[in-house]
């Protein structure tokens, strides 16, 4: 027996080992969260918040609230916030929760809310669609703070962006621009200079140096996407010409469909200088600083984190992040009460806090000055204009940006661009995506055999997705709800593709 046991003891000692290590991962999250856990369970009050903004967002802006609340009522606060994941993520999860709290209502047992009081960042498109829902509820923010947006501290609108909507149910807390990130040491590395336009990434010095991130998957990547061609429309309107006997509005007509056509062939150039297409946003910045890629396209908080962290004594960093000149608009970030909030008056303050002058300024606020964070720098923008003055910007982290002063002369128009909002997602994603080893080959064979004209012509046929097909076959089979539709779209269209890209190839191969 004692042979035996001495046999066996190391194949148990193995089993123990491993129930040990499958328990410390089946506990660990529960220990991690215990003390958050105990705080939620002792606290006078809960606020349950949906984002998709990062932890240092929500553990300054939580922690100011917190201490303002007790201060103003004496009572605990524990916020709980909710992280789906993007807008996208955020979006499908409101879709079940609310379908399944409809149908409580319906059966007579509930008040139609979901457990959720605040929804908190996403982009100003995001909130729009879940207003048409029927989701969000009027603001008190607007009637306690008339003077905000009487005296145009918050403008309605900026640079052809709304920064509040006419129903009062959601407003920007804060300021968002697109551009590049970029990293010094590795455009030296490639020999170019500092972009500064969108046009600046389609150069084939980039050419497997780009990160970008799936516009199907992020909201603001698409928007991203959507002011590279709607600068490229703008440019041609600027310089509109009448062809003989052509009336103006027929003229005004085409020029769209041209600018249209720049701003495509410019976004399948830009994607096939691309490592890759992640369905993570943030992976870009840190890409790029880790010199894993040498430039990519990101919101500006983004590349400004990147940038501070960074950052060394003499002021320099390798991370730099610019808004393209003339391409970007102005945008905000929303919050909104959710119908049904379990803490109606609790959801209103917190707004209303984030829209005061100590909410606003934590935004930009120097972590450790008198209005500023406590550890981390938010580096983002406050929405009300009123608060870019002296005194404060003296303790911005990015006190150059001036946004209303800097914007640049791009005024986003919707009726250019946002009917085909989703169906330039799916072209970026049947043109650039699905065929990206067959756009990148074709790429580097033009780029080798210094962009044959014959080759180049057929690279540059985008007529698969023109504007018009843009504006109707393609939307059509977005909005039918059709699954098979839209496979079949995406065959098709995927499939001219392939075969141009191939056929690029073989020519420039040929010196063609």
């Amino acid at each position: 027996m004692k042979i035996l046991f001495y046999s066996i003891r190391p194949y148990l000692r193995k089993r123990y080992l491993t129930f040990l290590a499958l328990l410390a991962i089946v506990l660990a999250p529960v220990m991690l969260k215990r003390t958050g856990a105990i705080k939620s369970w002792t606290s006078d009050r809960r606020l349950t918040v949906m984002t998709p903004h990062n932890e240092t967002i929500q553990r300054e802006l939580g922690a100011a609230f917190i201490d303002y609340w007790e201060k103003k009522t004496g009572e605990s606060l524990y916020i709980d916030w909710r992280v789906p994941g993007g807008s996208n993520e955020i979006r499908m999860v409101l879709d079940s929760l609310y379908q399944a709290a409809d149908k409580r209502v319906a059966d007579g047992d509930g008040d139609g809310g979901i457990g959720v009081d605040v929804l908190f960042g996403g982009g100003q498109l995001f909130f729009e669609q879940e207003q048409q829902k029927g989701r969000l509820v009027e603001l008190n923010v607007f009637a306690e703070q008339v003077d905000l947006f009487a005296n145009s501290s918050i403008p309605a609108s900026f640079t052809g962006e709304p920064f509040y909507d006419d129903e009062k149910q959601w407003v920007g807390v804060c300021l968002s621009q697109f551009g590049i990130v970029y990293n010094e040491d590795g455009l030296r590395a490639i020999g170019v200079e500092a972009p500064k336009t969108w046009d600046d990434l389609a150069d084939p010095a980039y050419f497997g140096k780009l990160a970008l991130a799936d516009p199907t998957k992020s909201g603001s990547v698409a928007k991203a996407f959507e002011m590279l061609v709607q600068q490229k429309m703008h440019d041609r309107l600027k310089n509109i010409q009448q062809q003989p006997g052509e009336p103006m509005d027929k003229a005004i007509a085409r020029t769209k469909r041209e600018g249209w056509t720049d701003g495509i062939r410019l976004i399948q150039k830009i994607a096939a200088n691309a490592r890759y297409f992640t369905d993570s946003a943030t992976k870009i910045p840190h890409d790029v600083a880790q010199g894993d890629a040498v430039a990519g396209i990101c919101i500006d908080f983004y590349g400004r984190t990147y940038n501070q962290r960074f950052m060394q004594p003499d002021g320099s960093s390798r991370v730099g992040w610019v808004a393209p000149v003339g391409g970007t608009s102005l945008s905000v970030d929303p919050v909104a009460v959710l119908r049904g909030a379990a803490e109606p008056e609790l959801a209103q303050e917190f707004v209303s806090f984030l829209m005061s002058e100590r909410g606003q300024l934590l935004w930009n606020g120097q972590p450790g000055s008198s209005i500023g964070t406590n550890k981390r720098a938010l580096r983002r923008l406050p929405v009300r204009r009123d608060l870019y003055i002296p005194e404060n910007l003296a303790q911005f982290t990015d006190p150059e940006a001036m946004p209303f002063e800097n914007s640049g002369d791009f005024v986003y128009d919707p009726e250019l661009t946002q009917n085909v909002f989703g169906s330039l997602r799916f072209i970026i994603r049947v043109m650039c995506m699905d065929s990206h080893d067959e756009l990148k080959s074709a790429w580097k064979s033009l780029i080798d055999a210094d962009f044959p004209v014959r080759a180049m012509a057929i690279f540059n046929d985008v007529s698969e997705v023109s504007y018009e097909k843009a504006q109707h076959e393609i939307k059509r089979a977005i909005e039918s709800g059709s699954k098979i539709d839209l496979v079949e779209q995406s065959i098709r269209k995927g499939t001219v593709f392939r075969v141009n890209f191939s056929k690029v190839k073989n020519m420039a191969d040929k010196g063609r």
